[in-house]
């Protein structure tokens, strides 16, 4: 997806947030405290347009969490639109060399520099983080590849298989209740993804929850 689609489909953060539910709960709907799925909506009113109008209740007696779907995110506890954030997302993705501070702020229309900074290094460190628990309960994977030019004009490459052609797979694990990791693969040898499982699920997981 380039800037332009992000521009078209997540113009609003009605759109940004439908979009970050059915990403996150595909199934429906989880506390991200407790794992319950019974839960209430909360709708705000507020002319502040830096508060998410949309909240969670959690039912569990035990629990009672409030949440959105921005609970644990990058964008959590950000002052900026979410349609700003899909956006810098989008940028720094696509920028093959690098995207400074300032460059976002000139891009976004930000204000502040510190606030772009702060943008960019939450971005750049979610790219890079593999840390925290073990994903737990059904875990998916699923695998796809990025890159790779076409040695014929006009036409996409096929069937590509030398890892020489600037070909990377990308390992995408997800979680029932909402977790996602995403794992380059840099050789794209099924003893690779075994090492990528091994160290992003939790070895409590059942092998037959695995698909």
């Amino acid at each position: 997806m380039n800037v332009i689609d992000v521009t078209q489909q997540f113009a609003t953060d009605e759109q940004c947030l439908a979009y970050l539910e059915a990403m996150r709960w595909p199934d429906g709907v989880r506390c991200p405290v407790c794992g319950n799925n019974r839960i209430s909506r909360i709708e705000r009113k507020s002319d502040t347009k830096n508060v998410r109008k949309s909240l969670y209740q959690c039912l569990e007696s035990t629990c009672k969490q409030q949440f959105s779907a921005t609970s644990g995110t990058i964008f959590n506890d950000s002052h900026l639109p979410l349609h700003k954030w899909f956006m810098a997302l989008a940028i720094v993705v696509d920028a093959k060399k690098g995207m400074s501070a300032n460059e976002l702020k000139e891009h976004l229309g930000i204000g502040s520099y510190r606030t772009a900074w702060y943008m960019a290094h939450r971005i750049r460190k979610a790219m890079d983080d593999n840390s925290g628990a073990g994903l737990m309960g059904v875990v998916k994977l699923d695998e796809t590849y990025i890159g790779g030019k076409s040695k014929r004009r006009g036409g996409a490459a096929r069937n590509q298989k030398s890892w020489n052609e600037k070909f990377d797979m990308v390992i995408s694990m997800r979680e029932r209740k909402g977790r996602v990791k995403l794992v380059h693969n840099p050789d794209g040898k099924a003893a690779s993804i075994g090492t990528a499982v091994d160290k992003h699920i939790d070895p409590k997981v059942n092998p037959h929850s695995r698909s």
